[in-house]
């Protein structure tokens, strides 16, 4: 219920201002910053504690790193400007002994938003992966905003 939620606030916030078409190629910001506001009211109302906000440009992917706690279970939020049709994040567990990355979570849909969840079973370095799809016609670069967040 709470991931339905979540969704369904970015998509009427990424739909309220896609009809105004954030300029990819000038420099505003805010439409990006106020997206993440109204996720952080919700997630502040839900009791949740975000742990951790990025925002960034990207052309076709971004790596973001964490330390997580096996204590929590995370939702990690990506969601990006009105130039993206489909961004996805993937979730990586560093391994020390194989010395290399796992895929533990992603998500895979094809919105311009994206959630996974991850519970950790020890404490570890964690890798975000923000992946850009496909834009939507005419943008080869956007605005994300990335999000950790627990109970």
């Amino acid at each position: 219920m709470k991931k339905i939620i979540i969704v369904a606030i970015i998509a009427f916030i990424g739909l309220s201002y896609n009809s105004n078409a954030q300029c990819i190629n000038e420099k505003l910001s805010y439409p990006i910053y106020k997206t993440g506001a109204a996720l952080v009211d919700q997630f502040d109302t839900d009791g949740k504690e975000i742990v951790r906000i990025e925002y960034d440009l990207v052309f076709t992917s971004k790596e973001s790193f964490r330390n997580l706690s096996a204590d929590w279970e995370y939702s990690i939020i990506g969601f990006a400007d009105g130039g993206v049709k489909d961004l996805d994040v993937k979730v990586y567990e560093y391994d020390d002994l194989l010395d290399k990355w796992t895929l533990v979570a992603e998500d895979a849909s094809s919105e311009s938003y994206a959630m996974a969840t991850v519970k950790p079973t020890k404490d570890a370095l964690y890798k975000v992966d923000v992946i850009v799809y496909s834009f939507n016609e005419g943008y080869d670069v956007a605005r994300y905003g990335l999000m950790y967040v627990h109970d």
